[in-house]
């Protein structure tokens, strides 16, 4: 895999921080984060990362990888620089790993299936992974802001991104559900989707603009016939029974 020429991290620590609240409130749900040895891989603004170190408390540990570091806050977390997809640590080390809007970065299919099987193998048993990235047919592709633009075949996606002066090259590989699914079972987990219950997340601990109120208030039932459209993908992963 080779690295984007342009990062795509958000390092707004607002934004970041009630992104983090998301986080740790979806993984309490499944897991005692007190004591946990915990690792986010691109971590980015550090925010998320950051926000674990007292949830673990000074029994746990909290490690953060990426392949640059933009860290926005740093406190109480070990940071290692990282190329690649390799993850530099020993098999089964951490209770909790987190991928944050970061498979679709990573490269093509080969790369995002080998992320996700390095997650797995320093996951212990019983551990959890939180895997979240844009889906594929989410109307407005987030990174570059254009309409269709991860819908269309990859050899039109950067010509795309050129003819409107955004970049030379779309440099992300979104995947849709379906496409998810099947390479989280390839790799070895199971997947427990939380995509509408982080819905319910976000509207305690988030800001959402004014299309994403009216699709957060609207009746469960018409939420889930634009499940297709949803912008996010969020699922807990654990090992797959053998």
């Amino acid at each position: 895999m080779t690295a984007p020429r342009a990062s795509h991290a958000s390092l707004d620590l607002q934004a970041r921080s009630r992104k983090a609240a998301k986080v740790r409130a979806l993984l309490s749900e499944v897991v005692d984060l007190r004591g946990a040895r915990v690792l986010e891989v691109g971590t980015g603004s550090g925010a998320i990362a950051t926000s674990l170190v007292d949830a673990v408390g000074p029994a746990g540990r909290v490690e953060a990888t990426d392949v640059v570091d933009e860290r926005v806050v740093t406190d109480g977390v070990h940071f290692t620089r990282v190329e690649g997809t390799e993850v530099p640590f020993e098999d089964a080390s951490f209770d909790i790993v987190i991928s944050n809007h970061v498979i679709e970065h990573v490269g093509d299919r080969a790369d995002q299936l080998h992320h996700l099987r390095e997650l797995r193998r320093v996951l212990r048993p019983g551990g959890w992974v939180y895997l979240a990235m844009p889906n594929r047919w989410r109307v407005v592709e987030p990174h570059f802001k254009l309409p269709f633009l991860s819908w269309l075949p990859s050899s039109l996606r950067s010509p795309y991104v050129r003819l409107v002066r955004r970049g030379e090259r779309y440099d992300c590989d979104p995947m849709s559900r379906g496409e998810l699914l099947a390479l989280v079972a390839e790799a070895g987990f199971e997947a427990h989707d939380r995509t509408f219950e982080a819905m319910r997340v976000v509207r305690q601990v988030e800001e959402p603009g004014p299309l994403s109120r009216l699709a957060l208030a609207a009746p469960p039932g018409f939420v889930r016939l634009g499940r297709p459209v949803v912008p996010t993908e969020i699922a807990l992963l654990r090992e797959r029974p053998s």
